[in-house]
């Protein structure tokens, strides 16, 4: 059943590091591999050495949880579900300095399993040398995406809020005071199954229109009943303008052979701090100007009073 190639060559790594620091990295599929039910399958994994010494480690299957915006969290034990149907590569391997092995891990894939995103956690941990000294300072995790073809039960939903104006009790959501927009991007997963999803922030504004500005949201894994956010910005074409972010989640349907969207909009007033310091000195200038002018009618008013009072 082991047909993992423990034994491969370490082969050159294209941009060695000769002071790098003492670390591994690993690199797995970039893409979900796609696998049907009942299929055996060997995916590459790479485990990359960059340091001046040599490492010795070990690769061992381990659960994994993922969370809200990303994060990954390993449970410290066998995936209940993959633990029987993986086969990792037995023992230790050696990767000479600044080189990298290609490895493979085996998935036995279920007869019978709902069309999804599955996920199988590893860890590559550095074994200790001869002196009870460790080249390596921490262990690597990461983890196997396997897509399961079929329809599939996927939703989302999405939530655009900007920062608006706060003074106190006081908070404006459709007025800015400063020379941009910022605001953030909720995608929450509200279907029955995984769902990779990509997106993007596009920005205009009126009444004075400037170049359009677009903010690319990257593919993303969103697992189920988990969150992702992201972070939109918009800039002004003028010092007071109406900037509208429109931001645009795509996901697969059902059957994922098309695409579905959801449109969120915004539009917030933006006025520059400049303004006001502008709007401060036009008000001084004002002040200033009709203060003279009174002055110069009392004078007038003086002199005409002397001059009746002279007659």
């Amino acid at each position: 059943m082991l047909l993992v190639p423990v034994g491969v060559a370490a082969t050159a790594s294209p941009s060695p590091v000769p002071n790098g620091p003492r670390s591994i990295a690993v690199s797995v599929p970039p893409d979900p591999v796609t696998l049907r039910p009942g299929e055996t399958a060997a995916v590459a994994i790479r485990v990359l050495n960059p340091s001046v010494s040599p490492v010795t480690v070990t690769v061992k299957g381990e659960g994994i949880t993922l969370g809200n915006n990303g994060t990954t969290t390993f449970t410290g034990k066998p995936d209940p579900v993959w633990a029987d149907r993986t086969t990792f590569p037995s023992g230790a391997i050696t990767i000479p300095a600044q080189h990298f092995v290609d490895l493979s891990v085996v998935v036995h894939m279920p007869s019978e399993i709902s069309p999804d995103l599955y996920y199988i956690g590893f860890l590559v941990t550095p074994v200790p040398t001869s002196n009870g000294q460790v080249v390596v300072i921490n262990q690597i995790g990461a983890f196997l995406t396997i897509d399961v073809s079929g329809p599939r039960a996927g939703s989302l939903s999405a939530d655009l809020t900007t920062s608006g104006f706060n003074w106190g009790p006081i908070h404006i959501n459709s007025l800015v005071i400063g020379d941009r927009v910022d605001g953030r991007l909720t995608v929450d997963n509200t279907g029955a199954s995984s769902l990779l999803f990509f997106g993007e922030n596009d920005v205009t504004s009126a009444p004075f229109s400037g170049p359009p500005a677009q903010q690319r949201i990257s593919r993303s894994l969103l697992p189920i009943r988990r969150s992702r956010w992201f972070a939109v910005t918009g800039a002004p074409a003028f010092p007071i303008d109406v900037v509208t972010l429109t931001d645009v989640v795509s996901y697969p349907n059902r059957t994922g052979t098309g695409t579905l969207e959801i449109v969120r909009t915004k539009s917030v007033l933006v006025v520059s701090p400049w303004v006001f310091v502008v709007l401060i000195v036009l008000l001084v200038l004002a002040g200033g100007w009709r203060l003279r002018v009174q002055r110069r009618r009392r004078e007038l008013r003086s002199r005409r009073t002397a001059l009746r009072s002279a007659a």
